[in-house]
């Protein structure tokens, strides 16, 4: 029951602070450019707060872009899902917040998005969320990580 209270209490809070933070965002850029920034921060530092800010700024353009891809295919309703599936996932991350409420967020976004895309039919940027996908299983410690890191080196 803890953990529950935790979980929805920082996801509150992360809510309520990704506006704010919305204002001060860099341009979007390519899941080729978030694969060479989250390879260089996350390799072997999957928990420090630079590497979660990573993987929150690719997880926002993801999200930016399916968006757009779901306006452009008259699927706008499903933004709202997105919001509501994605919006910790976005948030930047400071040394307050500890990794494994991350884990949660990027957990529960990459699973809205793999149900918005089944419902809807339109799929998201594969390379963006693989970047997710891996993310959540390194944060996880899943075995696949060493994998995904070897993969990460390449960018």
């Amino acid at each position: 029951m803890k953990a529950v209270i935790l979980t929805v209490l920082t996801v509150l809070t992360f809510t309520t602070s990704a506006t704010a933070q919305d204002q001060t965002r860099p341009a979007p850029q390519s899941a080729t450019a978030h694969a060479r920034d989250i390879a260089q921060l996350c390799l072997s530092n999957w928990e420090s707060a630079s590497c979660l800010s990573a993987v929150s700024q690719s997880n926002y353009d993801l999200t930016l872009s399916y968006a757009a891809a779901l306006s452009a295919a008259r699927m706008g309703q499903a933004t709202e899902g997105l919001k509501e599936y994605c919006a910790a996932a976005t948030v930047i991350a400071d040394e307050t917040v500890p990794a494994y409420a991350f884990t949660s967020a990027y957990t529960e976004c990459a699973n809205g998005i793999y149900d918005i895309s089944e419902a809807s039919g339109v799929a998201p940027d594969s390379s963006h969320y693989q970047l997710l996908v891996g993310a959540v299983l390194c944060l996880s410690k899943d075995s696949r990580c060493a994998g995904i890191e070897q993969q990460l080196k390449g960018n």
